[in-house]
C-alpha cells in the first residue's frame, strides 16, 4: 500500500538502504541547508550524500585505533585516496591502510569540504557493508563468483565489450570518473583536453568535467545543437564529448548515429549514459567508445545496494588502452554488495517490463490533467524519435515522467502518499523536485532559476519514479494530491 513514510525513515527497512525519506519541501530545505532539527532524523540515505551510520562507525573506530582526528573520509583505496587528494590540493591528511580500506584525516576546514565533494563526484567512500564487515571484524572477502554473474547477465546488453572487461563498480559515478579519466589519459598526449557536456547531465557527472583542471570544460545545453558541437569539434582540440541516453530529467535523446560520426571524424572519444533507462533498454555501446552506467537504478530494484558498470567498445580505435586505464582506475564492488546485486539483478527485466507498462498508462494520464502544463518520457519529448531509433525489441520508457504543474509545487509534494526523495529505478514509486535536490543553490536564488530555465528546464519539475504497485493505486495517489 503507497504510504509517505515519516522524516528520516529508510526505504527499504535495511541498514543498507539507500533511500531517506523526506516528505516535504520544507524537509528538503532543512536537508540541503544541513539543519540539526532534520539531519537529527537522519541515518541513512542514498550513499553518495548522506553517510551511513555504519560508515560512520568505522571510521570512528579506525580514527581512535591510529589516534587520528579531525574530519575522518573512509575511501575505498590507497590509489583512489592520493589521487584526490592531489586532485584537491591537500598535502597535511593523514593517511592509514586499515583492513580493506583507507581512512583520511586532516583538520576541519575549507579543504575538507572540497575533499568531501570530490568523494561525492568519484563515488570511493566504503560501502555500509563493507563498513559493517569491518566493525564485525569479517575475514576479507573476494567476490569473483557474483561479480562473474553481474558480468555475465550485463553481457548481452555489451555484445561489443569483452565478458572479462565488462568493469562492475562500487557505483555509477565511479564508472563514469573512470570513463572519463581514462580518455583524459589517452587524449592528453595528443593535444586534447577539451569536453563537451552535451545537455543536462547527472549533478556529479557535470562536476566531475568542471572541477578537472586540467581540461577545459563546454556545456552544450541543448543537446539537438550538434552543428555547435562540429564548430568545437573542428578545432581538434576535443578530448571527449559527454551524453546521456535519455537524459535525466529532461528526458531527452541527442541524436546519437550522428554523434558517433562528428566524433569519428574529428578524433574525440564519446561515453554514453544511459542509467536514466538501464542498459537493457537502449543499445547504446554500439555508438560509444565507453558506455557507463548505474546499476543502482533498476539492477538494485530493491534499494539497498550501490554499483555501476563500465564496458570499452572493442571495435573502436585505442580501446586496448582504453580497457587497461579504466582497470587502473574503476573501484570494484565489494565482495558483500555484489553478492546482493548478484541476486536482484536477475529480475531487471521484470522489473522494467512492469514499471514500462505503469509508467506508459500514468503518462498518459497525467498528459490530459488539468493541473499539469507538461509531461516528459523519453518518448513523448522532441526527441522521441531519436530515442525509439536506440530501443531493444520491447523496450520502453523506463520509469521515469517528469511533470511540470501549473499551481505552486509545494503544495503538491507535501500532499504525495508515496515514498518520497532521491533516486529511481526501484520497486516502489519515488517522487523527487529533482532540482530541489541535485541544484539547491540554483533553485533559491533568482539567477540560478533563470540559468535553469535557459536550459529548458522548469525548476519547480516533479521526476516520478513508477514503481510496481498496482497502476491504479499510483494514479490514485498522484490525483488526490493534483486536487
Amino acid at each position: 500500500m503507497l504510504h509517505c513514510p515519516p522524516l528520516g525513515s529508510v526505504v527499504p527497512s535495511s541498514p543498507h538502504a539507500t533511500v531517506v525519506s523526506l516528505p516535504t519541501l520544507a524537509d528538503i530545505e532543512g536537508y540541503e541547508r544541513k539543519e540539526a532539527h532534520v539531519w537529527e532524523k537522519i541515518s541513512a540515505g542514498y550513499p553518495r550524500f548522506v553517510r551511513n551510520r555504519l560508515v560512520q562507525e568505522a571510521a570512528k573506530q579506525a580514527a581512535q585505533k591510529h589516534q587520528r582526528a579531525g574530519e575522518l573520509f573512509p575511501v575505498v583505496s590507497l590509489r583512489s585516496a592520493q589521487d584526490l587528494l592531489k586532485w584537491a590540493g591537500i598535502f597535511n591528511a593523514q593517511v592509514d591502510l586499515e583492513a580493506d580500506w583507507v581512512l583520511i584525516s586532516l583538520p576541519a576546514g575549507p579543504a575538507t569540504e572540497k575533499l568531501a565533494k570530490l568523494i561525492q563526484h568519484t563515488g570511493i567512500l566504503i560501502s555500509s557493508r563493507q563498513a559493517e564487515a569491518y566493525l564485525k571484524n569479517l575475514p576479507r572477502q573476494e567476490n569473483a563468483t557474483a561479480t562473474g554473474k553481474i558480468k555475465s547477465f550485463c553481457a548481452p546488453y555489451l555484445a561489443e565489450a569483452k565478458v572479462e572487461n565488462i568493469l562492475i563498480s562500487l557505483s555509477g559515478m565511479n564508472a563514469a570518473y573512470a570513463a572519463m579519466t581514462a580518455i583524459n589519459h589517452i587524449q592528453k598526449p595528443k593535444g586534447k583536453n577539451v569536453w563537451i557536456q552535451l545537455g543536462w547531465l547527472y549533478v556529479d557527472s557535470a562536476k566531475i568535467l568542471e572541477k578537472n583542471t586540467s581540461t577545459e570544460h563546454i556545456f552544450i545545453k541543448n543537446i539537438q545543437e550538434l552543428d555547435k558541437v562540429e564548430q568545437i569539434l573542428k578545432e581538434g582540440r576535443v578530448a571527449g564529448v559527454f551524453a546521456e541516453a535519455p537524459n535525466n530529467p529532461q528526458l531527452e535523446t541527442p541524436d546519437i548515429p550522428k554523434l558517433r560520426h562528428l566524433c569519428d571524424q574529428y578524433g574525440a572519444k564519446l561515453v554514453l549514459d544511459p542509467s536514466a533507462v538501464s542498459i537493457a533498454t537502449l543499445n547504446l555501446l554500439p555508438y560509444a567508445d565507453i558506455l557507463c552506467s548505474s546499476l543502482t537504478k533498476y539492477a538494485a530494484s530493491e534499494g539497498d545496494v550501490m554499483a555501476g558498470v563500465l564496458a570499452v567498445n572493442e571495435t573502436k580505435p585505442d580501446a586496448a588502452q582504453l580497457v587497461q586505464e579504466a582497470k587502473k582506475i574503476i573501484e570494484p564492488l565489494h565482495a558483500l554488495d555484489a553478492e546482493v546485486l548478484a541476486r536482484q539483478i536477475s529480475k531487471m527485466n521484470e522489473v522494467l517490463g512492469r514499471v514500462n507498462a505503469s509508467a506508459t498508462i500514468i503518462a498518459q494520464r497525467l498528459s490530459k490533467h488539468p493541473a499539469i502544463s507538461f509531461v516528459r518520457t523519453a518518448e513523448t519529448v522532441a526527441t522521441n524519435e531519436n530515442y525509439k531509433k536506440l530501443k531493444r525489441p520491447d523496450a520502453g520508457i523506463g520509469s521515469l515522467i517528469t511533470i511540470e504543474l501549473k499551481k505552486e509545487m509545494r503544495g503538491v509534494y507535501d500532499k504525495l502518499q508515496c515514498v518520497k526523495g532521491p533516486s529511481f529505478g526501484l520497486e516502489f514509486t519515488l517522487i523527487s523536485p529533482y532540482l530541489w535536490l541535485a541544484h539547491f543553490d540554483e533553485v533559491t536564488t533568482e539567477a540560478g532559476r533563470k540559468e535553469i530555465k535557459l536550459a529548458g528546464l522548469d525548476p519547480d519539475l516533479l521526476r516520478i519514479s513508477i514503481g510496481l504497485e498496482p497502476v491504479e493505486e499510483i494514479w490514485s495517489m498522484l490525483e488526490n494530491a493534483l486536487k
